[in-house]
This record gives structure tokens, C-alpha cells and sequence, in this order.
């Protein structure tokens, strides 16, 4: 943790002093042979008893993970009940399934449950953000998610609606609009969080990303004009057209997702604090293509690992930069803790969460 005191000018013994501004990192300590025992037990016992213990694995790996991240020197709290879990699941799983046979013996159902699960996501979305929200603690003061339902149906399909019908012109609009509307709903105990972004701050990636697919396409199409001239075939051509699609597609979307994600915490507030979010696309970009070549080459054995060298950079590239103690903070937020509980149980709540 990082400390910077603003001192009090001299000759002004009388005036009120300035906060202490202190940057608190968070710290991650699980260790990837530590975690393994956990994930290989979990992925047995879901295999033996056909998914149903998944939602245990669920809570036991989420356990693990906000155990070990450490803020402030107190570990954050996963309450959610299994039972909660499986419920969502097994609803999930029913639709599914649902989904499948339809589409073999009913196109007109098929069709009429892939609309309907168009127009059920952004509720999903609310239900999964309340639910983690709620089963998330710190210090002992749980998190909040308040939006209605209705409310997520503007950003989360109007506006894709809108960003697809212009070609993609308004997807910065779009993306501000959905983190401000994930942002201002949750709070943490008694606050609220609050969301300081502005467009401008969107458009300067999407021209970015837009700038960058321009000159890669170019490239590419030198790239795959040369490589058919060399090689005296229309098929090598092919071959190194899809190899650099893709992986520029890849590089592209890792940029898109990083800058964004930052965007989302250097644009939030908690009351007087803030927060600073560092990660850097070229990291990630590392991160994904390495951790997907060491899983293959083990078979999947280094899942944990991929995941436990994951959380530990995004804790490194995270900081809350307070504006005075947290400790005030904590113990005034939760107040509202215990009235909260009761307003956010809403009948709908199956515990479905799907990781948003």
C-alpha cells in the first residue's frame, strides 16, 4: 500500500487539515498447487454426480478466490449457498434442453424460445448481477445491486440494437451506457457507487481499435497476396489469410476488452474514493495465449494455474485510492446493511448467475 499525506501549509495552524489520500492494492495470495486439489476434486465430483455438484464447485472455487485477495488487510467474503446455485442452473440446463429438441422436431418453438431468451437477457443480467452482488462482502458490509429490471432493457438491448443497425458507429455509446447503468446500481452497504465517465472517454479506443483494423487489413491483404505468389498456390494464400484473421480478430477484441474494463474503474467513485485500474492489452494478450498453449499441452491440467495467474496481475493492476480512512467509511456503510437484506430478496431470484 502506498501513502501520500497531504501536509498542511505552513502558516495555516488554524485551518482544517487535508485528508490522507492512501492507494490500498489489493493482494492476491493463493498458489496454483494449492488451488489444484481444490479444482480436481470439484471437477470429479461434478463428473460423478452429472453436474449436479457443480454448483458446490461453483461456491468452493469463488471461496477460495475472494479468501485470498486481501484488501486493506481484510480478505473479501463469497456467501452464496449452493442450493441457490443449482436452482438457476437446473433452470438454465431445462432451457437448454428445451433448445435442443425443438430445433430437431419444432423450428417454429425453436425460433419463439431464441426470441424469448433475446428479450430475457438484460432481466438475466439484473437477476446474476443481484445475486453476486448480495453474496459478496467485505469487512462484513455486503454489496447491493438496486436496478429494476425493466431499466436494463435501454442499454443492454435498445442500444445493441442501435450499435448494429449503424454499423457499429455508436458501440462507444453503447458501452458507456452499460457500465454507467452496472456501475450507479450496485453500492457497498449504505453507498452508492457513482459513474464519472464521459463519451469522449469511449471513443478514443473504439478509433483506436478502428485505425488498427484499417491498417491490418491492408497488411493482410499484402500478406496473403504474397504468400500465394510465393508459395504458387491459392490455398497457402487462404491458409495465412484465416492464421492472421484471427489472430488480429484476438489482439483487437483483448484491446477492446482491456481499455473498456480500465475505462469502467477509472471512471467509478465510492463516495470520496476512487479507483485506479492499470492493466495493459499486451499483458492480457500474453496471459490468454500462453495460458491457452500450457492447457492443451496438459490437457486441461493447468486450469488452475491459467486461473490463479490471472487473478494475481489483475490484483497487481487494481488500486482504491482513498480519501481518507476506509475504516469510517466501512463502519458507516454498514448501517444500511441489515434493512438491505430484506429489500433485495425478490421473488424472481433463482440464483442465477452466469459470471457477469
Amino acid at each position: 500500500m502506498d501513502t501520500l499525506i497531504h501536509a498542511q501549509p505552513a502558516g495555516d495552524a488554524g485551518a482544517p487539515s487535508l485528508p490522507v489520500i492512501e492507494r490500498h492494492r489489493p493482494q492476491f495470495s493463493g498458489s496454483a498447487r494449492e488451488y489444484f486439489g481444490i479444482w480436481f476434486v470439484n471437477l470429479l465430483l461434478s463428473i460423478v454426480t452429472l453436474g449436479i455438484y457443480s454448483a458446490w464447485a461453483k461456491v468452493r472455487t469463488q471461496r477460495y478466490f475472494y479468501g485470498n485477495t486481501k484488501l486493506a488487510g481484510a480478505s473479501f467474503e463469497y456467501l452464496a449457498n449452493p442450493i441457490a446455485i443449482l436452482k438457476g442452473r437446473l433452470i438454465a440446463y431445462a432451457f437448454v434442453i428445451a433448445l435442443g429438441l425443438s430445433a430437431r422436431f419444432s423450428i417454429g418453438v425453436y425460433m419463439a424460445l431464441i426470441a424469448f431468451l433475446g428479450l430475457a437477457m438484460p432481466a438475466i443480467l439484473v437477476l446474476s448481477l443481484r445475486f453476486r452482488a448480495r453474496n459478496s462482502a467485505w469487512r462484513g458490509v455486503t454489496f447491493g445491486f438496486d436496478e429494476r429490471v425493466g431499466a436494463a432493457y435501454g442499454p443492454f438491448l435498445g442500444w445493441p440494437i442501435l450499435a448494429y443497425i449503424t454499423a457499429s458507429l455508436l458501440y462507444p455509446s453503447m458501452k458507456m451506457r452499460q457500465q454507467q447503468f452496472v456501475l450507479e446500481g450496485h453500492r457497498f452497504g449504505s453507498q452508492s457507487f457513482s459513474f464519472q465517465g464521459t463519451l469522449g472517454d469511449y471513443w478514443g479506443p473504439y478509433l483506436a481499435m478502428v485505425g488498427a483494423a484499417i491498417a491490418g487489413a491492408l497488411v493482410l491483404g499484402a500478406v496473403t497476396a504474397l504468400g500465394s505468389d510465393m508459395a504458387g498456390s491459392r490455398e497457402a494464400g487462404m491458409i495465412a489469410f484465416l492464421v492472421l484473421f484471427y489472430v488480429g480478430f484476438f489482439a483487437l477484441m483483448i484491446y477492446m476488452r482491456v481499455r473498456y474494463a480500465n475505462l469502467f474503474w477509472d471512471k467509478a467513485r465510492l463516495g470520496d474514493h476512487r479507483f485506479e485500474s492499470t492493466l495493459r492489452a499486451r499483458d492480457m494478450l500474453w496471459l490468454y495465449a500462453s495460458n491457452a498453449v500450457v492447457i492443451l499441452c496438459t490437457i486441461g491440467l493447468a486450469v488452475p494455474w491459467a486461473m490463479v495467474r490471472l487473478a494475481r496481475y489483475r490484483a497487481e493492476h487494481f488500486a482504491i485510492v482513498a480519501n481518507g480512512s476506509l475504516e469510517g467509511f466501512v463502519a458507516d456503510a454498514g448501517r444500511y446493511t441489515g434493512a438491505a437484506g430484506a429489500e433485495l430478496v425478490d421473488a424472481l431470484d433463482t440464483g442465477l448467475d452466469f459470471g457477469f
